[in-house]
């Protein structure tokens, strides 16, 4: 194979060394061949670098051939030999120079054509290192500028001369920038061109080597000015007077980059050429905008470039160590420099163009900063460049065609490093489905404070000019959307200032105070448009506030700041001297309380009836079980609970519900329950009541808030809903009443929970006792039915998880002269039972509520043992159960049948009182009004116990005084033969015989008891009704040989005796000294306002009793 090959390289060499045109074109054309095969042919190639030398020789020689065909031929060999890699390296150096220097003399002088653009072409391909070519440079270059003049005429040849230059501009960057004021003015030129390709050369050619022409050099800035002033500038406002404006500016933008700091020197130059682009930027044609736009670029690489910021930076340096005017005049120039460059972007962006034109309007302002490098964080820079031109896009706002959105990348929390953003809008257009968009890389420094205010006010003229801006929905979201990721990236600013150990208080409350007074302004303005964008947009700016700063910062207590939210302050202005844990306009708190203020204060405002107030509520449910979540949440939970107090009224059961909600996930998931700790200063605990007291309190406070009932056209649909909303809030309000029940018993050996609440439920009731009477005409029927549905199921709760605590046992058997603590349910029970009452009978869930609370209050009294509990429970039960026993025509059957077993249980807890009571005349005359609608009731339910009860314990007594009012019943009952009335007809001996022969084995005693006037009656009694008594030592005492000893009581009652004409008041001797009050008088409401203090008093006297 060698051979063969070798034979054809020898063949070649004697063809192109003949004499004979005809060998020679042959032998050319077969080593073009040759070369052509040779390129996946390692032999070929060998053979080709053995024989380069030889054959260069006879190239170079020919391609000065006269015959055109043969010098063509020949350029095209030699173009392969300089090309390839292997071949070039072969080389010699004096053979590359005679190569080099050669192809310049041909492309000088030679006339043809086809040979010239070869000649070119050769260059632009070849291989050569730059230190061959350093050599021949000043050559080449004059041979490349002779092809750029073109003095053939040929398009071909400025091509090939265009890709020379960019061939040798990337070989020899630096010698070609050195000199391109001789090769590029030949190029820009022809940017003014007729012909069209020829611009388009240029064009491609200018952007190839761009990088190394710009920043122009001093000499090429002068050889733009001359050609400006001789014929460019003329030539392009010909081009105006023509129409062809996009050609023009395009040109201008290539021209005005030339110009480079010659600019700053030749204002009067820049300020002609700048007559050019007002024509083309108030053109109505969007393409001659853009074309103008995309010029402008070319300005600013004349304003800002790498020398100019180099200088500025020098300059600045010695303005600070230094001052002089020398330095300022510098910097101002700097500054008008730039002003310059952002006027016309502002007029564009201001102007109603198209989006396309916004978009390239963008586009060019982003390659501004991208331009500035660092000195974008310049104030003066801030100042002149993105302060307004901010304020003219964000003004823009969304509308039907467009959406400018900013992103930016995310802050590096680092910040000792510098952080790179990539700042860049996007424009979308509808149809096309693309976004068009060039980045350009901004070299931002690390986070710095003092430009907080800059940055929150962009946001802030973002949002409010898209709030106001009438624009497709999701375009309006769009924006905001964008506007709080921005935000959040602000708030990573100053959360590494937060976390910066060396900031001071003043900077960390500059912050604070700036951030919350940035957010006030845009709460209030949300405020008062009533909801939408803006509304939402606040509430999504608070929650990353939330969500990004320090907790340890935000909850601390040295970082307070002034309520100064006006609605909190319009709030003051009302008066609510009841409001717990109010909190005042300036008062001052934590930076969590005044955001948790302002969110809900946000949310309340809103209208409740608005389609998103379901996406609203559940957003505050997110909002608030953060809150919750927090450190230390028991300031901002105070707070909450006595914001939500200043607003009274049913629309605000939802905001309740979803705090109510929030808090019971908050203690189910709570580790630390020392926040349940009942001392006497726990907040916290009467927090909790309250917000559990707030539905009573809003059904108790004034009826011009029933709008819940009556805000629909269709009551009967407002009512449902209404209902389904108050099912909702009875679950979550026995969700959170165990959730809390569950922890007090957990956290404190005493659980008095229940009792604190009922007590503040108790004030509800007593404060507004007006609430409860029914009157058709004022048409609160749905309302009271409300409340009572709601009450009932409640004091259910109540009793029901009473009940089943730990402890209920221990209260309710324990030492019985301690009081168990469970007043407050029984007067809360007793409240309820005359509540239901009242509205017996009207709507069916009446009933079924009365029979629910029948049946667990009957559970509840029969765990009672204790003395005392059972007297409280007669005493303040009796009024209602009174009520309840006196209506005879209950229409609900279960509950009257729960009623009747209620009746029962309540008598059978008399009966196992420990002490044991003591049924004498006294309690009898407590319990006459009962007795007397019991003992002879028409449902056997209640008459059968109150009999069985009657005899068991009030038929057995020797001595008794019966009630006046008792009197009828008794007689018909004990002729009926169903009760037992003691026979005192019989003689004492009979008597005492059938107190022997009684199966009763229980001792007996003398009772001495004196009448009127000095007569004394002597009776038997049970000694175990005297209360002191010993049962099981003291035997049988003698009457006949043994002085009774009276006991205290038995004492008390002979001072009743005595005075009974002024004590009893006509009821009968002796029944009326015990106690003032009497079951069968009821609760009335004056007596219902006293209290607690006046239930001690009566505990107090009916402890004689025993």
């Amino acid at each position: 194979m060698s051979s063969i090959i070798s034979n054809q390289i020898e063949e070649i060499k004697i063809f192109i060394s003949s004499n004979s045109k005809t060998d020679q074109s042959l032998g050319y054309s077969t080593l073009l061949h040759f070369q052509e095969q040779s390129s996946d042919s390692p032999p070929s190639i060998q053979a080709l670098i053995q024989s380069s030398r030889c054959l260069i020789n006879s190239i170079v020689s020919d391609i000065h051939n006269e015959d055109e065909e043969i010098a063509a031929q020949a350029l095209k060999c030699l173009g392969f030999m300089i090309y390839h890699p292997s071949l070039v390296a072969t080389i010699p150096a004096e053979d590359g120079k005679r190569v080099l220097e050669s192809l310049a003399k041909l492309i000088t002088f030679t006339k043809m054509k086809s040979v010239c653009n070869l000649g070119v072409w050769c260059i632009s391909i070849q291989q050569f290192d730059a230190t061959l070519l350093a050599a021949c440079f000043d050559t080449l270059l004059q041979a490349v500028v002779h092809a750029l003049d073109n003095p053939i005429g040929s398009l071909s040849t400025t091509f090939e001369a265009m890709q020379a230059v960019a061939k040798l501009a990337a070989q020899m960057s630096e010698m070609m920038r050195e000199s391109s004021h001789l090769w590029v003015p030949p190029i820009y030129r022809r940017l003014l061109s007729i012909d069209k390709r020829e611009r388009d050369m240029s064009e491609r050619c200018l952007l190839k080597i761009r990088p190394t022409i710009l920043p122009p050099s001093i000499s090429l800035s002068k050889a733009i000015i001359e050609d400006m002033r001789e014929k460019l500038l003329t030539g392009m406002k010909d081009w105006l007077d023509k129409g062809m404006k996009v050609q023009t500016v395009q040109a201008w933008g290539w021209f005005i980059c030339f110009l480079g700091s010659g600019a700053l020197k030749n204002r009067h130059l820049v300020n002609d050429m700048l007559k050019v682009l007002e024509q083309t930027f108030s053109d109505h044609n969007p393409q001659v905008q853009i074309a103008s736009l995309v010029a402008w670029q070319g300005l600013i690489d004349a304003l800002v470039h790498p020398q100019i910021l180099s200088c500025k930076k020098n300059r600045i340096q010695q303005l600070q160590t230094s001052p002089g005017k020398s330095s300022e005049l510098v910097l101002n120039g700097f500054s008008k420099s730039l002003k310059l460059a952002v006027a016309s972007l502002i007029g564009i962006i201001s102007s109603k163009c198209d989006v396309s034109v916004l978009l390239s309007c963008l586009n060019t302002w982003c390659y501004l900063l991208h331009k500035l490098d660092i000195f974008v964080n310049s104030p003066s820079v801030i100042n002149v460049v993105l302060d307004p031109m901010f304020q003219a896009i964000f003004k823009i706002g969304p509308d039907s065609k467009n959406c400018i959105s900013t992103k930016c990348s995310d802050l590096n929390s680092d910040p000792k490093n510098q952080v790179n953003l990539h700042l860049s809008a996007r424009t979308f257009i509808p149809g096309s489905g693309r976004y068009s968009w060039n980045q350009y890389p901004i070299k931002w420094l690390p986070w710095d404070l003092s430009q907080l205010d800059f940055y929150l006010k962009m946001i802030s003229i973002i949002i409010t000019h898209v709030a106001t801006a009438t624009a497709a929905p999701e375009s309006k979201k769009s924006v905001c959307d964008a506007a709080v990721r921005i935000f959040r990236f602000v708030l990573k600013g100053v959360q590494m200032e937060f976390r910066n150990p060396s900031n001071n208080y003043d900077n960390i409350m500059f912050c604070l105070n700036t951030i919350l007074s940035f957010m006030k302004k845009l709460g209030e303005d949300a405020s008062s448009d009533g909801g939408g964008d803006l509304f939402n947009t606040s509430l999504y700016l608070i929650e990353a506030t939330m969500e990004e700063l320090e907790p340890s910062i935000m909850e601390s207590p040295l970082y307070k700041v002034a309520l100064d939210i006006s609605y909190v302050g319009s709030l003051d202005s009302v008066k609510h001297s009841k409001i717990p844990h109010r909190c005042s306009f300036m008062d001052m708190f934590s930076p969590m309380v005044y955001l948790t203020v302002l969110y809900l204060g946000l949310v309340v405002q809103l209208t409740l009836n608005t389609p998103e107030m379901e996406l609203i509520l559940q957003r505050l449910q997110r909002f608030y079980k953060f809150v919750l979540s927090s450190d230390d949440p028991l300031e901002s939970f105070l707070a909450s609970v006595g914001f939500l107090y200043a607003h009274m009224g049913f629309k605000y059961m939802e905001i309740w519900m979803v705090m109510v909600t929030c808090l019971n996930g908050c203690i189910d998931g709570m580790k630390d329950l020392s926040l349940f700790k009942t001392d006497s200063d726990n907040s916290f605990h009467r927090a909790i009541c309250h917000l559990l007291s707030y539905p009573f309190i809003l059904f108790s406070c004034a009826k011009k808030d029933i709008t819940l009932l009556r805000a629909s056209n269709s009551p009967k649909e407002a009512f449902v809903l209404s209902e389904r909303k108050l099912e909702q809030a009875i679950e979550v309000w026995k969700s959170l009443y165990g959730s809390v029940c569950v922890a007090c018993l957990k956290s404190s050996a005493t659980n008095t929970f229940s009792h604190d609440l009922c007590a503040m439920l108790n004030s509800c009731f007593g404060g507004n006792g007006s609430m409860f009477q029914y009157n058709s005409e004022l048409g609160y029927k749905d309302l009271e039915l409300a409340c009572l549905s709601f009450s009932g199921k409640v004091l259910v709760c109540i009793l029901e998880q009473k009940l089943a605590s730990d402890t209920i046992g221990r209260e309710f058997v324990g030492v019985c002269n301690e009081s168990s603590g469970i007043n407050n349910i029984f007067v809360f029970a007793s409240r309820v039972m005359k509540f239901m009452y009242v509205n017996m009978g009207r709507e069916p869930a009446s009933g079924l509520v009365s029979s629910r609370v029948f049946s667990t209050l009957t559970c509840f009294i029969s765990c009672l043992h204790s003395k005392q509990d059972i007297l409280s429970f007669f005493e303040i039960i009796s009024g209602p159960l009174l009520q309840w026993l006196s209506h005879q025509e209950i229409k609900d059957e279960n509950a009257k049948d729960q009623l009747g077993i209620l009746w029962a249980e309540s008598l059978n807890c008399l009966q196992r009182s420990q002490p044991l009571l003591t049924f004498d005349s006294s309690f009898l005359g407590l319990q006459a009004s009962l007795l007397e609608k019991t003992l002879d009731h028409p449902n056997t339910s209640v008459s059968d116990p109150t009999i069985i009860f009657w005899n068991s314990t009030y038929g057995k007594q020797i001595s008794l005084e019966y009630p006046q009012n008792l009197l009828h019943v008794l007689h018909r009952l004990s002729r009926n033969g169903r009760i037992s009335l003691y026979n005192r007809s019989k003689s004492f001996v009979a008597r005492c015989s059938t107190l022997e022969h009684d199966t009763v084995t229980t001792p007996w005693c003398c009772k001495i008891t004196p009448t009127q006037k000095s007569s004394k009656r002597v009776e038997l009694t049970e000694e175990g009704m005297i209360p002191g008594s010993n049962q099981n030592n003291k035997p049988p005492s003698n009457s006949k040989r043994k002085r009774v000893e009276l006991t205290e009581h038995q004492k008390e009652v002979r001072r009743a005796h005595q005075g009974r004409e002024r004590d009893c008041n006509g009821h009968g001797p002796g029944v009326r000294t015990y106690t003032n009050l009497d079951f069968s008088q009821g609760n009335q409401e004056s007596q219902d306002s006293q209290g607690i203090q006046d239930s001690e008093a009566m505990l107090e006297m009916l402890r004689r009793v025993g």
